[in-house]
C-alpha cells in the first residue's frame, strides 16, 4: 500500500490509495475527498458538510436518517425519528362497487404517488366510458399502499373534482377507509338530496352512475397514514 500526502488535491490521483492508484482519499485545504476512479465523489468540506459530487446516498432496507438529536414537538409523543423511505411511482385508480360488481369501461386512468416514511400522497383522475350495472356504494380502489390500521382511526379525507355523473349529483369529497386500498365517494352539502332536504350528506352509489361516454370523471390528490 502507498500513501501520498502532499497537501493538495489538484492532482487527479489521490492522497492516500490502496491497490487501485486511482481510488482513495485525497488531502486538500480544510477539506477531503473521496475518490474512485480518478473522479472526485464526495467531500468533507472545511464547514464540516458532507457534499456528494457524483453518485447518491445508498441505504440499506429498514436504514434511514436518523433525526433523535432533535427537540420532540410541544406536548407531543416521539414514537420514531428515523425517515426510512421515500419514493415516487405510479398505480391504476379504478372504480369499485360494495355490492354486486359494476362494469366499467375506462377513458382515463392516471394515477401519481409519493411516499415520504408512513405518509403517503396518491393523485388520480378517472373518467370512463361506459359504467353499468352492480350495487353498492362506488370507491376508488387499487391504491398504491393500504390505508394504516393501528389503535386510532387513520382515515384521510379530501376535496375532490367532478363531472358528468348522472342525476344524483356528482361526488365532491372523499373518505379513506381504515385498513383497506380504498376510497368511498360522498356528496357533501347537498342542496337539495334524494330526500328532498336541503344540506345533507350521502355516499355515492351505483345509482349515481352515468352509462354516458366521458363521464363518472374524478381529479383528486389524497393524503393519509400507512402502517
Amino acid at each position: 500500500m502507498s500513501i501520498r500526502i502532499d497537501g493538495t488535491n489538484t492532482t487527479a490521483n489521490p492522497g492516500i490509495t490502496g491497490g487501485d492508484a486511482d481510488t482513495g482519499l485525497q488531502f486538500g485545504t480544510d477539506e477531503i475527498q473521496f475518490v474512485t476512479g480518478g473522479t472526485n465523489r464526495a467531500t468533507v468540506e472545511s464547514n464540516g458538510n458532507f457534499t456528494i459530487e457524483n453518485g447518491n446516498l445508498v441505504l440499506a432496507s429498514g436504514s434511514g436518517i436518523d433525526f433523535s438529536a432533535t427537540p420532540d414537538g410541544s406536548g407531543a409523543t416521539n414514537i420514531n425519528e428515523l425517515l426510512d423511505d421515500y419514493e415516487e411511482g405510479t398505480w391504476t385508480p379504478e372504480y369499485s362497487t360494495s355490492g354486486t360488481a359494476a362494469t366499467f369501461i375506462y377513458d382515463n386512468q392516471v394515477g401519481v404517488y409519493t411516499k415520504i416514511g408512513n405518509l403517503v400522497t396518491a393523485g388520480w383522475r378517472i373518467r370512463t366510458d361506459s359504467a353499468s350495472g352492480g350495487s353498492g356504494n362506488v370507491y376508488v380502489s387499487n391504491l398504491p399502499f393500504t390505508i394504516g390500521n393501528t389503535d386510532f382511526d387513520q382515515r384521510g379525507v379530501a376535496a375532490i373534482w367532478s363531472s358528468d355523473w348522472g342525476t344524483g349529483g356528482n361526488p365532491n369529497h372523499c373518505t379513506g377507509r381504515k385498513g383497506e386500498n380504498n376510497i368511498q365517494l360522498s356528496i357533501w352539502g347537498l342542496t337539495n338530496d334524494v330526500s328532498g332536504t336541503g344540506g345533507e350528506s350521502r355516499l355515492v352509489t351505483t345509482s349515481d352512475l352515468s352509462g354516458s361516454a366521458n363521464s363518472n370523471q374524478t381529479y383528486c390528490t389524497f393524503t393519509y397514514f400507512v402502517d
